[in-house]
């Protein structure tokens, strides 16, 4: 859940905690200090005579009329802060875009890519909020890279995935795949598809990268192991003389 703004609710950067956010904006400012002046004078009533209390109930209300309409002045417009009711951090926004802290809640690169991928992804991700179209493009090349690392050229996306189907790949797969292919696509050469401030879906397209990587690379890689670790030697050449390979 990627912070939004105005949102009660969403996955805070500092914690990665979905948890409630609570908003000081220059519409709320003024409600948000005389509350404090208020809670204040309430914790110090009971030091304060009958008589002195009548003249500060007044001139609470004098804040309540002239204070209120002059507070938002001194936040300036587009200025908001949210402040996480898990960790208590906050985050910084301007103009209803987030400037601080500069980073997102994605799920760490599939460790069995290999580095250069990785540091495709790591970019990709730096970048999400600032440019979801750049995020993308990078993501495509991430996958061109993907599929080199599974032996394919890596040069023609669509030829690649292709020749995948025609070795048996799985449909899921499939779609994973030309998804993130047509979406990155359109980053680098725009299409019918608007990725200019679409944070949403450039976020679900980590997920998928991961998603295929899980599938072609890992899954793959833990089957072999687990064969070499269970099946004897010796039955293994058997099995290769049965299928003459």
């Amino acid at each position: 859940m990627i912070p939004e703004y105005g949102s009660k609710k969403f996955q805070c950067p500092h914690c990665n905690t979905v948890a409630t956010q609570e908003w000081f904006t220059a519409n709320n400012a003024s409600n948000t200090a005389t509350n404090i002046l208020n809670h204040l004078y309430l914790n110090y009533r009971p030091n304060i005579d009958d008589y002195s209390q009548q003249k500060i109930v007044r001139f609470l209300k004098e804040i309540d009329n002239n204070f209120k309409r002059n507070f938002h002045q001194f936040v300036p417009n587009g200025f908001s802060v949210a402040t996480c009711s898990s960790c208590d951090e906050f985050t910084l926004w301007v103009n209803k875009e987030i400037v601080f802290p500069k980073k997102t809640t994605l799920p760490p690169p599939n460790p069995d890519l290999n580095d250069e991928i990785k540091d495709l992804y790591l970019e990709a991700s730096s970048i999400l909020i600032d440019s979801p179209k750049s995020s993308t493009a990078l993501l495509r090349l991430a996958l061109q890279k993907l599929l080199e690392q599974v032996g394919k050229s890596g040069k023609n996306i669509n030829n690649d995935i292709k020749t995948l189907v025609s070795e048996g790949m799985s449909p899921k797969i499939q779609q994973a795949l030309d998804l993130l292919r047509v979406i990155g696509n359109n980053a680098v050469h725009p299409g019918q598809i608007n990725l200019d401030d679409n944070t949403e879906i450039a976020q679900k397209l980590f997920g998928i990268l991961n998603f295929i990587a899980e599938e072609l690379i890992t899954k793959p890689k833990e089957l072999e192991e687990l064969y070499a670790d269970l099946i004897p030697n010796d039955t293994q050449v058997h099995i290769k003389q049965r299928d003459g390979t």
